[in-house]
């Protein structure tokens, strides 16, 4: 998928690859993972497996919105020049992603996170002259206090993240650009966070209500196609593995019978996922769901 946009009717929402395709094995994100279960899901997104390795293919990418004259980010990807060596993709980056961005730095007025995992925080910060600086040194960077809590209590122990939150949060706390909020915050007009916890526990997403259609950023509440067809498939990156199943079969539900447009952070080939249910069981609408694409 290339990156996307799409109007929502005063809010603007765009998807940035910062890491397209992210290969892992299925052994790793999803443990125990039935390869048919794989297959079947590659028929809702053929670009989310590769059978011929057996590896799960994500997108990680950043998001921007344009709305009443702010620009405002969501997540922040992977970023440049981190020390990353358990994940060779990851380690030490040069890329053009700032470029492709669109933004200049200092037009952003707020960085939002859903939650505080590497692939989610590294855009926050770039390397200066040997030290780690805010990336975008005018924007207010918002976290659910929660999120924040179990994060600072296990790095004070020892780095966390690949050391994420050391080279990519604690600088915006230095720089008193960090605000721990309330994890149903509504940080501006038609903005709110949505608690989606167990992935991590603070985790949030960002639901978007535009005059012409209503979206949630879902974070990693879903990270593949295969969880449409068993919701009970869990990540081996999650923190509750019984709390993020619980969340996952709620947001389906709502998002089937309410209408909720959902976000997932890692999907591929469509950047919506406009949810039905048939049977009890999660699928996708066609191919035109994804709207007024600018």
């Amino acid at each position: 998928m290339s990156d996307w946009a799409i109007d929502l009717g005063g809010i603007v929402l765009r998807g940035v690859a910062d890491e397209e395709p992210l290969s892992l094995p299925r052994a790793l994100i999803f443990p125990g993972a039935d390869p048919a279960l794989m297959a079947r899901a590659a028929m809702l997104d053929p670009l989310s497996v590769d059978t011929a390795t057996d590896s799960v293919l994500l997108r990680v990418q950043v998001f921007v919105i344009e709305a009443f004259g702010r620009t405002i980010i969501v997540d922040g990807g992977v970023g440049d020049d981190k020390e990353r060596p358990a994940r060779p993709s990851w380690h030490r980056r040069r890329t053009d992603f700032l470029a492709r961005l669109g933004v200049a730095p200092a037009a952003v007025t707020a960085m939002l996170f859903t939650h505080l995992h590497a692939d989610h925080v590294g855009w926050a910060t770039r390397l200066v002259d040997g030290r780690w600086v805010p990336t975008f040194p005018r924007a207010r960077h918002i976290v659910a206090a929660r999120e924040f809590a179990h994060w600072a209590a296990l790095d004070a122990v020892a780095p966390v993240g690949h050391g994420c939150f050391r080279d990519s949060v604690l600088p915006l706390v230095e720089a008193g650009l960090l605000d721990q909020v309330a994890d149903d915050h509504a940080p501006f007009p038609g903005m709110r966070f949505r608690p989606l916890p167990g992935h991590s526990p603070g985790q949030v997403g960002i639901l978007l209500t535009g005059t012409r259609r209503r979206v949630l950023i879902a974070a990693d509440a879903l990270h593949h196609p295969a969880q449409l067809l068993a919701p009970a498939l869990c990540s081996g990156f999650c923190t509750d593995a019984a709390l993020a199943v619980a969340t996952r079969q709620a947001l389906l539900d709502e998002a089937a019978d309410d209408g909720l447009t959902l976000v997932p952070h890692h999907a591929r080939s469509r950047a919506l996922w406009d949810i039905t249910r048939r049977d009890g069981a999660f699928s996708l609408r066609g191919d035109d769901t994804n709207g007024p694409i600018i």
